[in-house]
């Protein structure tokens, strides 16, 4: 009867291991998915906001309001590439106290 529990939990536990292994392999390809993710947004960002400083530039003899707003646009299409809600993005900048 010993015997037979000991081979019953040496299965369980080689079960538990390759289960184990095989969810390790998953968080590693899903790791490397979030970091290719993650760079392909950046670049992204990047690009919007490099093109974004252009048109700051061009536009700078007119009022500052203008500016202010641009860049305030410019900031919440940044947040929605990030998958951020506008009610997030202000609550990450802590804009959204009440």
């Amino acid at each position: 009867f010993q015997q037979t529990q000991i081979e019953k939990h040496r299965a369980l536990a080689e079960e538990s291991n390759r289960k184990g292994d095989g969810l390790q392999q998953q968080v590693t390809a899903l790791q490397k998915r979030a970091q290719k993710q993650a760079a392909t947004n950046h670049s992204a960002i990047k690009v919007r906001l490099n093109r974004g400083s252009s048109i700051i530039i061009d536009i700078s003899p007119y009022p500052t309001d203008i500016f202010f707003l641009l860049l305030e646009q410019m900031h919440l299409e940044a947040a929605k590439m990030l998958s951020f809600t506008e009610e997030g993005f202000m609550k990450a900048l802590d804009w959204g106290k009440s």
